[in-house]
């Protein structure tokens, strides 16, 4: 079976997703142990959760974009599901990439919502 550059290109979307997501955990995984961090501190970073998001929105795409373009094309509500959960990470990289450039890179998600949490009383 001959394959085409359409379907190369396809599956290479989702096989770099994948990648991404590997290069990722790997880079966590020593920023962790260089920083004395623990995993659920450095899963709370910008710096970390960025690249993880973008990695896991291209690898949506690719399934999405496989589905839609296969021989055997997907049920739509599948296609669906999968665009629906790339556009998730999509709009959670937005929401990390101003997070981190409003009060760094570094500093985890939960110490920034001082100002959303209820007020302890006593």
């Amino acid at each position: 079976m001959i394959f085409s550059l359409q379907d190369i290109l396809v599956d290479a979307l989702w096989i770099v997703g994948i990648a991404g997501v590997l290069a990722t955990l790997s880079y966590t995984n020593w920023y962790r142990g260089a920083h004395g961090m623990g995993w659920r501190h450095v899963f709370s970073l910008p710096r970390t959760l960025i690249p993880l998001c973008v990695s896991m929105e291209i690898f949506c795409l690719g399934i999405a974009i496989n589905g839609l373009l296969s021989t055997q094309p997907a049920p739509w509500w599948e296609t669906g599901a999968w665009s629906l959960l790339a556009l998730m990470f999509a709009i959670q990289t937005i929401a990390y990439g101003i997070a981190g450039a409003r009060n760094g890179w570094d500093t985890p998600l939960e110490e920034r919502d001082d100002d959303e949490r209820p007020k302890q009383r006593g």
